[in-house]
């Protein structure tokens, strides 16, 4: 039982026994931004481009999720294997390369933004994560991987065109007794002008903060994916919205069971 009884946990290190990928590519699904260009000019302006994105991701979210991360990683077992969903820059897990490192945790991190994983390949190298982080430029629907002990879903899952169809493929994708795990900002109220204005917000900062998620909406998703929640904690809040972590198992499972932050 993973949240009670560390010892008696036996991580799937199938994982672990594949050779490590290069960084992967499905082109139906990805940004172009990071494609070849004809002069060297234009390549200098790509690249130039593409690192600014990175800067202004990690100068907006990374304050943020780095904490996120580590209120998931600390929850993991030894040797725990991971599909990371949204792993973007990488600085997050990078954050934690400590904590990566000690519990020998092995991370598969999905993105979609070519310039992202660009620089989460070196964010991944500067923080000796080489050999436990790979990140992969794909789609989460066409991943094939694992088993995988845990899934995590950061601030991505609402995101996605169809989160139901996600967390569907990633279920055939875990282990026995695994978990699936998410971090997101959650929104008190309704608020036309929010949910007019933040999809929108790409076009100022170039990032996707997708739309406005909603508690009801979020579990109702849960539901029809065949998910049970078993914890959902707050670890902050404004006036306007909240900072969860949710975990979830498949409703296959039998016997609840809790998780308290450290118990595993």
């Amino acid at each position: 039982m993973w949240f009670s009884d560390p010892a008696s946990i036996q991580p799937h290190h199938s994982c672990r026994s594949m050779p490590k990928p290069e960084l992967a590519s499905n082109h139906s699904h990805l940004n172009q931004q990071g494609a070849t260009v004809p002069s060297s000019q234009g390549a200098r302006h790509e690249f130039a481009r593409g690192a600014l994105r990175a800067w202004v991701y990690d100068r907006v979210l990374m304050g943020l999720t780095s904490g996120w991360y580590q209120q998931v990683l600390s929850r993991l077992p030894q040797g725990a294997s991971v599909l990371d969903v949204g792993i973007g820059t990488g600085s997050a897990v990078a954050r934690s390369a400590n904590l990566v490192r000690e519990k020998d945790i092995r991370i598969v991190g999905l993105d979609i933004d070519r310039d992202y994983l660009t620089h989460c390949e070196k964010v991944i190298r500067r923080a000796g994560l080489s050999d436990n982080v790979t990140p992969r430029l794909t789609s989460v629907y066409d991943h094939q991987g694992g088993p995988y002990d845990a899934v995590y879903f950061s601030a991505s899952f609402m995101l996605l065109p169809d989160p139901v169809g996600a967390i569907r493929h990633v279920l055939s994708l875990l282990a026995p007794g695994g978990w699936i795990f998410f971090t997101q900002t959650f929104h008190h109220g309704k608020s036309a002008l929010i949910e007019k204005v933040k999809p929108m917000l790409h076009r100022v900062t170039s990032i996707h903060f997708g739309r406005v998620t909603y508690e009801v909406d979020f579990l109702n998703v849960l539901e029809e994916s065949g998910l049970e929640l078993v914890e959902f904690l707050t670890m902050g809040s404004t006036r306007r919205a909240s900072y969860r972590l949710a975990i979830a198992r498949p409703l296959a499972n039998d016997k609840p069971q809790t998780m308290a932050a450290g118990s595993i």
